[in-house]
């Protein structure tokens, strides 16, 4: 009974916060969602059939590759998985909205709110994923794909990446709620290397051992950071995190196997990749933002305290 009441305090308390401080952010991307659904509509019903992307080269066996039933003569050949897409956008304007929040704060708590870069750089990134993946499920042409596949590099390498910073940073004894530029500096030179060699230098072939790479390195650094220094993030969020991003493989391998195979489905296998995934990134950054913070002292929260269970 006892963990019943704080726990539907607790969604009392998150659904006040989040709907006074972020009431814009839900109606922008409500309705930035509603109008790329009705765009992807418009487009697969005024112009059919469409012969637009003829003019590009795919794979032979491109149109049966996804569980969705897919229409060659379409604009939008895929509109399911297009639609679905729509939870990068999301994250996009909460992780930018974020990032230009922080950037005029006085007081950090950790590494994200001390460098709204790395809010901002997230943003982008769910941006470029959210394009590229758009891009692929319309035309399904090869340039698209190859795009498709730089995305899961940049949005893969970005946790690597603040890993990295933050061990440097426990290495070096130095706080992590202050900007440190010359270390932020070299992690984006070497960072963008790294992505641009995988991008334009590497074959598409080996996205997966390479993803799985930059997956277990960072779970590697993200285990010897809560060892050395536990007690410093919110551990729901991560296992959230981890819930999201293992069922949303589990899907994606479901879609290419085929099983559980409805192709006029308005719920496709490929699509619960999208969301799922959408949620795994959402749920990485309310876990990296965790750290180190202090709800007495952000101001935001002041008038709510009293909401928060005790």
């Amino acid at each position: 009974m006892q963990l019943k009441r704080i726990t539907l305090k607790y969604l009392v308390y998150l659904r006040t916060i989040i709907w006074q401080f972020y009431r814009d952010k839900i109606y922008y991307a409500l309705g930035a969602s509603i109008v790329f659904g009705l765009l992807i509509y418009t487009l697969n019903h005024f112009f059919y059939p469409s012969n637009f992307w003829f003019r590009f080269t795919s794979e032979n066996t491109i149109s049966t590759w996804f569980c969705e039933r897919t229409d060659m003569l379409k604009l939008v050949r895929q509109p399911i998985n297009t639609f679905t897409n729509f939870g990068y956008l999301v994250n996009a304007i909460f992780f930018l909205s974020k990032g230009f929040s922080d950037a005029k704060k006085s007081y950090a708590f950790n590494l994200i709110t001390a460098n709204p870069f790395y809010s901002i750089v997230l943003g982008v990134v769910s941006l470029y994923t959210f394009a590229c993946s758009t891009f692929f499920h319309s035309s399904l042409v090869e340039v698209a794909s190859k795009l498709d596949f730089s995305a899961v590099y940049s949005i893969s390498l970005f946790p690597l990446m603040y890993f990295s910073h933050r061990f440097i940073l426990l290495v070096r004894n130095k706080p992590s709620n202050i900007k440190h530029p010359l270390e932020t500096r070299w992690l984006v030179f070497i960072f963008s290397l790294i992505y641009l060699v995988l991008t334009f230098g590497v074959s598409m072939d080996y996205v997966n051992p390479i993803v799985l790479g930059f997956i277990v390195s960072t779970g590697g650094l993200g285990y010897v950071l809560e060892r050395r220094d536990p007690n410093k993030t919110v551990k729901a969020y991560l296992l959230f995190m981890v819930i999201f991003i293992t069922s949303a493989v589990v899907f994606f391998k479901m879609d290419i196997a085929k099983i559980g195979c409805n192709p006029d489905s308005f719920l496709q296998p490929h699509s619960l990749w999208h969301i799922l995934n959408s949620f795994a990134v959402f749920y990485f950054y309310l876990y990296i933002r965790s750290e180190n913070y202090i709800p007495d002292k952000d101001d935001k929260l002041l008038p709510f305290k009293d909401a928060l269970p005790h």
